[in-house]
């Protein structure tokens, strides 16, 4: 019995295609609005692990300008007090409330994207940030 031989035209295209989706796999990601969003909600997650200090809350995670915007809303003596603290202890408490680098939120940014923790008056006024990456570097 003879075996029957592909159609050139037919295997030609499935080497084509096969190559082009090799080739798009080595693509370099330029902007990854899935990451974004898989790491902000994986961030729900870890603040529901991990929560910020007594009284302080979690008023949203989004994802804004290439960042994950994560807003923590301080209770009312502590954001007047916020105001009179020296800067630095200002924004050491807020990059105390960054994921660790060896969270998985990290491994779905790119290199140019990162995790950015605001301190929000109960108004909704930010009092400062804080950038995760350059914090934990």
């Amino acid at each position: 019995m003879r075996r029957r031989r592909p159609k050139p035209l037919l295997f030609l295209a499935f080497v084509v295609i096969m190559g082009a989706l090799m080739y798009a796999n080595d693509l370099p990601v330029t902007t990854s609005n899935v990451g974004l969003k898989t790491a902000a909600g994986r961030l729900k997650v870890y603040y529901q692990e991990t929560p910020p200090p007594m009284e302080w809350a979690v008023a949203a995670i989004s994802v804004r300008d290439g960042e994950v915007w994560v807003d923590l809303t301080l209770p009312d003596a502590m954001a007047a007090a916020f105001l009179h603290v020296p800067r630095k202890k200002m924004l050491e408490a807020l990059k105390n409330q960054c994921p660790p680098k060896t969270d998985k939120a990290w491994t779905v940014l790119l290199k140019t994207q990162d995790i950015e923790v605001r301190g929000l008056s109960p108004e909704g006024k930010a009092l400062a940030a804080v950038s995760c990456r350059a914090a934990l570097n």
